[in-house]
């Protein structure tokens, strides 16, 4: 008698996406606790965990990329029918990508599918993670809804769970544990979003209860960065990679100092120790890794640290986020006052920092206000 073969990747990946896809379908048709949804829901935990134990992982991404579906980066081919059903829900609730986390059940997954139906579309939650996954809205033109619908608002909520989803990926990275990124990925693209619709709010607020200082700063960093970057129009993937390398320019600091370290030397080793944990990661983009290794390089090229055996300028990456992270540390240092901080920041214009940027900082900051015209006398 033979045995029964054992799913490979291709076919686990088809079972994956189809039934995830059926989810959806059975949701749209039937309201919740339906037989038909239960049925549905009760499959895609399945389907996701055979997948993850094949694959040697916890979490699988499926991303829409200019019309055609990635699952875990590969691209499924374009006429398959199995996955017709997904690639219309993406469409129909202008996701771009989606996260799925091991510890998901059929009540997490249902509750999401309620939010697709309902008035805000798709909110993310602790094991399922959806929103543009590393991509800007303005590249997916296909995403602007159902037929006959208005495209969905272009402004994001991110939620406690997606900060606490990426601050801890953020730690597994500094230790080596993970090889990808996607939590700060897509926390990075909703927040490049958001700005890129004017309104950051909501990622301070979701981050208001975190209790983690380095994290704090490093996406206080990010949102000063897409502040700048902003104001410099820069857009799309360029303005992702920069907001990405400014939450991760101090990861170096992460690590676990050597025995017997001073905190001089860790501060000194930091950017070389950063630089290196992200050339590890997959899918890092370059201008992250220099930007970590170039933070602290001065704008007139005299010595600072990382040491350099011939002095150059930083990249303009890299000048950007300098600009930004002095900022967020003098605000952290006690700085409360726009003005005040401002004044230090100048006073490195020009030695540590860009004047340029500085100058432009300054006018995000506190914007010049009209001056008041001069009286005039009157005749009579």
């Amino acid at each position: 008698m033979n045995e029964p073969e054992t799913p490979g990747l291709a076919e686990l990946t088809e079972r994956l996406v189809s039934d995830l896809g059926a989810a959806f379908q059975q949701r749209s048709v039937y309201a919740p606790g339906h037989p038909q949804v239960k049925e549905a829901l009760a499959r895609v935990p399945t389907a996701f965990a055979a997948w993850c134990a094949h694959a040697g992982t916890a979490e699988v991404s499926l991303i829409l990329l200019e019309g055609q579906l990635l699952v875990d980066r590969q691209a499924v081919p374009e006429n398959a029918p199995w996955a017709r059903g997904l690639l219309r829900a993406f469409r129909r609730h202008g996701i771009r990508g989606m996260t799925l986390v091991a510890g998901l059940d059929e009540g997490e997954l249902g509750l999401f599918l309620d939010t697709c139906q309902g008035g805000k579309g798709p909110t993310p939650s602790r094991h399922l993670l959806a929103g543009q996954a590393g991509f800007a809205a303005a590249d997916a033109p296909e995403i602007a809804g159902a037929k006959g619908k208005p495209p969905r608002s272009a402004t994001t909520s991110i939620s406690p769970d997606q900060v606490e989803g990426a601050r801890a990926e953020l730690r597994a990275v500094a230790s080596g544990a993970v090889t990808r990124i996607d939590r700060l990925r897509t926390l990075i693209a909703e927040l490049a979003r958001s700005a890129e619709a004017g309104s950051l709010d909501s990622a301070q607020l979701a981050a208001a209860q975190v209790d983690d200082r380095e994290f704090l700063h490093g996406l206080a960093v990010a949102l000063a960065t897409l502040r700048l970057a902003r104001a410099l129009r820069v857009e799309r993937k360029a303005l992702e990679d920069l907001a990405l390398a400014g939450l991760l320019h101090d990861v170096g600091y992460l690590e676990p100092a050597g025995a017997g370290e001073a905190p001089a030397q860790t501060r000194i080793l930091h950017p070389i120790r950063g630089a290196a944990r992200l050339a590890a990661l997959e899918g890092i983009p370059d201008v992250a890794v220099l930007v970590a290794y170039e933070h602290h390089l001065r704008f007139d090229g005299a010595p600072n640290y990382p040491s350099m055996t011939v002095r150059r300028k930083p990249i303009a990456a890299s000048r950007i986020v300098a600009v930004a992270d002095t900022w967020e540390t003098l605000r952290g240092h006690g700085e409360s006052q726009p003005a005040q901080a401002l004044a230090i920041l100048g006073s490195r214009a020009g030695s540590f920092l860009d004047p340029a940027l500085v100058e432009l900082f300054g006018e995000l900051v506190l914007p010049a206000r009209p001056t008041s015209p001069p009286a005039v006398n009157d005749p009579g």
